[in-house]
């Protein structure tokens, strides 16, 4: 009875994160970011201002609330890659073949024009946000810290693994430009799949050729 006690509360927890998140994200593509407070955040979702920074400790955090799941996925793929597999090509694989790294349909998602429109307008509010983009550029920060504390496990080179991990976040960036401009010019789903592995093969295969000592 207890654990499903626990589980229950977890699931509502998990819930309501999801529905406050879901709020915001309609509000800030509605109305544009800096035009919307975290008090119409919480009217608009029916919970009181304190829970909203219960679950999310800022504003752009309820924008950006899915980088931990990205950071975990490309974290996971390097931990759980088989056996002979290098570091670079278990991430080169997932930023590759998914839009976004956590999201197992792969690109299927940006095919149905409804969704692709969605996905659209997030990003279209993201880069219309100067709040926003250079969240984005903290996030990054972040990530790589999270690359090269992994890498230095892997490589026992710590000073091999910042720069590494600098690249690597500096090629994921670049993916998120080519992206981004892809659905802002509305090009097709499979257009826009073709410029992200074009860039992601490419700079995965120079860093692949750079760092072939150290996998």
């Amino acid at each position: 009875m207890m654990e499903a006690s626990v589980s229950l509360r977890e699931s509502n927890k998990a819930r309501t994160r999801l529905s406050i998140s879901d709020t915001a994200t309609r509000l800030f593509v509605q109305r544009g970011f800096e035009n919307v407070t975290v008090a119409e955040i919480a009217q608009a979702a029916q919970v009181s201002v304190k829970t909203v920074f219960n679950y999310f400790s800022s504003k752009e955090e309820l924008f950006f609330d899915r980088a931990d799941a990205v950071r975990d996925a490309l974290l996971g793929a390097i931990a759980s890659r088989p056996a002979g597999t290098p570091m670079l090509e278990a991430l080169r694989a997932v930023l590759a073949d998914r839009r976004v790294p956590f999201d197992t349909e792969g690109w299927r998602a940006l095919r149905d024009p409804e969704r692709y429109e969605q996905y659209r307008s997030f990003v279209a509010t993201e880069y219309a946000s100067p709040a926003l983009r250079a969240r984005r550029l903290v996030i990054a920060d972040q990530w790589g810290d999270a690359f090269a504390e992994l890498f230095e496990t892997e490589l026992h080179d710590r000073h091999a693994a910042r720069v590494l991990a600098a690249m690597v976040v500096g090629v994921m960036s670049l993916r998120e430009r080519e992206l981004s401009a892809a659905v802002l010019e509305r090009a097709s789903a499979r257009t826009a799949e073709r410029r992200v592995r074009a860039v992601v093969d490419e700079g995965f295969a120079r860093l692949a050729r750079a760092f072939a000592d150290l996998d």
